[in-house]
């Protein structure tokens, strides 16, 4: 059962148009196959909808008294004249009893808030929609002045509803059936339906006033082509009116063809959430259909207040599939839904663990925490000492995989304590390094500021899994006296920003040639300024950065060979001497193996006596 407040008026005139509304409002509405005006029931006596006199002056009738009830009312602040409402019965309900008795059912159920015995109303029984429903218009007003406004109708009148189906055995509705999960109606049905039927009865009235145009003499030519011709006659007035019906039909049947569309995207959804078992089912499910979620925000507070579905160009609000997809009844049966959905920052270790769950205790790295063993997957999760675990289990600081690789933080915004926590969690569990996934900058920032804190040498201990995520001020900001390792690290993890990529290699030049002693750290320096990859340098021996020192290339060739002519021993280092020296002695053994060599060869081809 549904009770529905459709409007509610302040004039006489809003009166008398809701009047004719529920009466024969629309042409196209009232016909032998479609009757619009059933019957009229009202506590001002009997309604005859036969005599169009009668009923216009009971009408009359009607809208005086509400008046009056106004009129006499000692509150003036109160600006409503009437209220209108629908009450709805399902198909069964409508089978299992007649008319007349739901009438009365509508009536008590309104009774339970409204005092409807001493309150003007009429009530009209109605079929257009395919269903019997009630169309109720009262007045705001008793018939002793009293103001009959409720605060809260809605959810008194969905309790008064609730009521009323246990007592006459109706079809269970609301918190009747709170955990069945329902399909909504299709609200274009009636819709499509009227514009059908009102683009049919104004192309018949169209056709009929273009036959009325027919001149004497076109009468007489019309009636001839009718009896001698197969098909009928048509005039000009006639083709323009066929023309135009033809583009409405057009237009209604390219709206039936989207409303069609978003049925099938509704029905889809709710398929797919009645059979999910929890929140990543269903989102999981969502997106390998192609359909996307978004979160409603309240502009000033942020708070979630909605759901929409978007999937091909069309977008749909969850309570429009079902009045148990809105946001509120989704985290009721979900609650960890909001926190899912977001994908919340992870840390995930940079290769697999092999740990038996028994081996960690939280208890052993802090005792303001508690833990507690998901059963169905083996995670861990780690509350705040404090927390009622029972009241709300899913409000968890920190979740450990069984397999102690990944460590997800709880749906509330994680504190500088839970960060620690987490780094301190990774360390116990044997982890190298952990990967941050689905952060902003401002979580990175805080996550290497907390792994510093807790170690100097665990800066890059958290890396994020995208790149060029941190400001080059944001890193000084974590630790203000940078050195040139850092630099490279943060250069090869491609963690700074690629705006400040420049300014971070200049100040990794400046930073190498100030410390630089040795040739080889020079020529390291020199290369880098030069453009080479840092990946390229480490890979270069100290020669080889030695000899781009002296020669600004890495490419020995004869000229630039070290002999015992070309190189003075005066402009010589004692490194440099020394490595002349070796490189000399080498290439003396060399000359000195050839030449033995060649001996032998001389011995060996010559002929010996016989």
């Amino acid at each position: 059962m549904i009770v529905k407040l459709l409007h509610e008026g302040e004039t006489t005139i809003q009166l008398k148009n809701v009047i004719r509304y529920n009466t024969v409002d629309k042409e196209y509405l009232n016909s032998i196959d479609n009757p619009r005006l059933l019957q009229a029931v009202s506590n001002l006596g009997i309604i005859d909808i036969t005599d169009k006199t009668s009923y216009q002056d009971f009408m009359l009738k009607f809208i005086s008294e509400i008046s009056l009830n106004k009129s006499i009312s000692t509150n003036k602040r109160q600006k409503k004249l009437y209220a209108h409402e629908v009450v709805s019965f399902e198909d069964g309900d409508n089978s299992n009893y007649t008319q007349d008795e739901l009438i009365k059912i509508a009536i008590e159920t309104l009774n339970s808030i409204y005092d409807m015995d001493n309150t003007p109303y009429i009530l009209w029984p109605q079929v257009d929609s395919g269903r019997l429903h009630f169309h109720i218009v009262r007045s705001e007003f008793n018939n002793m002045g009293a103001y009959q406004r409720v605060k809260n109708s809605k959810l008194k009148m969905r309790s008064a509803c609730e009521k009323i189906e246990l007592k006459y055995s109706l079809t269970l509705t609301g918190k009747n059936v709170s955990d069945e999960i329902r399909q909504a109606n299709n609200p274009m049905l009636k819709v499509m339906k009227n514009c059908k039927l009102e683009a049919q009865y104004n192309h018949q009235k169209n056709i009929s006033e273009a036959i009325n145009q027919d001149m004497p003499l076109s009468k007489i030519k019309r009636k001839s082509y009718n009896l001698l011709m197969d098909d009928t006659y048509q005039s000009e007035a006639e083709n323009v009116a066929q023309q135009n019906h033809l583009k409405i039909k057009n237009h209604i049947e390219s709206k039936q063809k989207v409303n069609d569309k978003i049925e099938n995207i509704k029905s889809t959804l709710f398929t797919l959430y009645k059979e999910s078992k929890d929140e990543t089912d269903f989102i999981e499910a969502i997106e390998t259909q192609g359909i996307t979620m978004d979160l409603l925000k309240h502009a000033k507070s942020g708070k979630s207040k909605g759901i929409v579905f978007h999937y091909q160009g069309e977008s749909i609000s969850g309570g429009k599939i079902s009045s148990s997809m809105t946001l509120g009844k989704i985290k009721k049966r979900f609650p960890n839904f909001i926190h899912t959905l977001e994908k919340p920052p992870s840390l995930r270790s940079t290769f697999n663990q092999q740990r038996n769950i028994l081996d960690f205790h939280i208890e052993q790295i802090s005792k303001y925490y508690k833990q507690r063993n998901n059963n169905n997957n083996g995670d861990i999760l780690i509350y705040f000492g404090k927390k009622n675990i029972e009241a709300r289990p899913y409000n968890y600081n920190l979740k450990l995989s069984s397999n102690k690789d990944s460590i997800r933080f709880g749906p509330a915004t994680p504190n500088d304590l839970d960060l620690t926590l987490s780094i301190n969690v990774a360390l116990e569990n044997g982890w190298k390094g952990a990967i941050l996934t689905n952060s902003s900058t401002d979580f990175l920032k805080r996550m290497m500021k907390v792994a510093y804190d807790n170690d100097p040498d665990l800066l890059f201990f958290v890396k994020s899994d995208k790149t060029h995520q941190l400001r080059y001020a944001d890193l000084k900001e974590i630790k203000p006296e940078l050195t040139a390792d850092n630099l490279k690290t943060a250069l090869k993890n491609k963690l700074i920003a690629e705006k400040d990529l420049q300014t971070v290699h200049q100040d990794l030049v400046t930073l190498l040639k100030s410390k630089a002693t040795q040739p080889d750290q020079q020529g390291y320096a020199l290369a880098l300024e030069k453009g080479f990859k840092l990946e390229e340098l480490d890979k270069k021996t100290p020669q080889q950065l030695q000899h781009f020192y002296h020669h600004k290339t890495f490419n020995i060739s004869n000229k630039t060979a070290l002999t015992k002519k070309e190189i003075p021993q005066k402009h010589l280092n004692k490194n440099d001497r020394e490595e002349c020296l070796e490189k000399l002695k080498n290439e003396s053994d060399v000359e000195l193996v050839k030449k033995t060599k060649s001996n032998d060869e001389i011995h060996k081809n010559r002929i010996r006596p016989i």
